[in-house]
């Protein structure tokens, strides 16, 4: 009789184990749909809390992410705090801003060291990660706040780009690692996000989750998607835009503005976020106008009637030499920031602008890389490289 119990026991015991396997299957399956597919915000990079609770409210109802980007809230860990569960009652999912030390390395531009131990478990889902940095690879190609050192050539083989790289990847991931570690615990492995406007590939390699790539002045769409979304797509990470200033810290007007979030909501980014930072620099209020915030209604408006394919977008890639970073804001662009460019920089950029004219949306533009000794595996159907070999029917993994 006790042997029977004893079975009736376990059995129960195992069907309550199965049934809270399931649930907590199926709860984690509804966080994972409750999700947005697509993220649209602003990057509030100004101001005090008070200009991030007025940028929330002009937004609410048609955004669903915030980026809390001026140090003067994310210094200020009270700030943030209030300004976090503010964004949270709201609904808003969002990120906020870790600068680099002014001097040294330590202690970051961002909130005390604890902050991370009670962000996930205080606000949840909602809360995705941080901004740590900004526009390494950018800041790299115009030699201004370089990660890679500035040595003389004469050091090492003329265009010696693979040094570069390593040099690049190495020196940025440890740059993180030695600020996300300041932080008890560390953020290492949470979600990390930066906005650039060149060099994705190696942003990526160096640990980032997403890299919004800029659209900024004049520069291409086309190309700045290409880049960084064939490297999320190969390095298997997430891509997004962030719409900055067209030129002296004006933003575009709102009907480019339309125009640029729809071309990217059509280019399958995931995060599309729209730059508001000071007016002037005396000013204490935004780039945004109500004519940006009715485009960005009208945008959101447009993404509820109209559907994006489940299919990958490219299924063709131009393929770059491993290591080659050229900055493809035109054909003289530097390369790694070190060497002006070579003989090869006009052929890569005429290539890579004339196939984007036949190709359109259906092109990324990648590296011909090694990942730990082993090529990396290149998901297209067609890849044309740079030297003019074209493989077609490429299989897939």
């Amino acid at each position: 009789m006790k042997r029977r119990t004893v079975v009736a026991v376990l059995a129960v015991v195992l069907v309550l184990v199965l049934l809270f396997t399931l649930v907590s299957e199926d709860l984690q399956a509804q966080k994972a749909a409750s999700r947005p597919s697509v993220f649209v915000g602003v990057d509030v990079a100004y101001g005090n809390e008070t200009a991030v609770y007025a940028v929330a409210d002009a937004v609410y109802g048609f955004a669903n992410l915030i980026i809390i980007g001026s140090l003067n809230v994310t210094t200020n860990t009270a700030a943030l705090t209030r300004v976090c569960d503010f964004l949270y009652q709201k609904g808003f999912y969002f990120i906020f801003l870790v600068a680099a030390a002014v001097t040294d390395f330590l202690p970051p531009l961002g909130p005390d060291s604890s902050f991370f131990s009670t962000a996930s478990a205080q606000w949840g889902s909602k809360f995705l990660g941080a901004y740590v940095f900004d526009e390494p690879g950018g800041h790299q190609l115009d030699s201004s706040e370089k990660v890679v050192p500035s040595v003389p050539i004469s050091q090492f083989e003329i265009n010696d780009y693979s040094y570069a790289s390593e040099d690049y990847v190495d020196s940025l991931t440890g740059d993180l690692a030695i600020t996300l570690d300041w932080y008890t615990p560390s953020p290492v492995q949470s979600q990390l996000f930066t906005s650039d406007y060149g060099l994705y590939w190696y942003d990526y390699l160096s640990g980032y989750s997403t890299i919004f790539a800029e659209f900024v002045g004049n520069q291409s769409r086309q190309i700045a998607v290409a880049l960084d979304r064939g490297a999320a797509h190969v390095l298997g990470r997430d891509w997004g835009v962030i719409i900055t200033y067209s030129a002296n810290n004006t933003i575009e007007n709102a009907t480019q503005l339309y125009s640029d979030m729809t071309f990217a909501w059509q280019s399958d980014a995931k995060y599309i976020i729209v730059f508001d930072g000071n007016a002037t620099d005396a000013s204490n209020s935004g780039v945004l106008t109500q004519a940006h915030i009715d485009a960005m209604e009208q945008f959101w408006n447009y993404t509820k009637t109209n559907t994006r394919s489940n299919e990958y977008p490219a299924n063709t890639a131009y393929v770059l030499p491993a290591d080659y970073g050229f900055g493809f804001r035109n054909p003289s662009d530097t390369i790694w920031g070190l060497w002006n460019a070579d003989a090869l920089s006009p052929a890569v950029w005429n290539n890579a602008n004339s196939l984007l004219a036949s190709y359109g949306n259906n092109l990324d533009i990648v590296f011909d890389a090694k990942l730990d000794s082993e090529p990396v595996t290149l998901p297209y159907e067609a890849l044309i490289f740079w030297n003019g070999t074209t493989i077609q029917n490429n299989s897939k993994p």
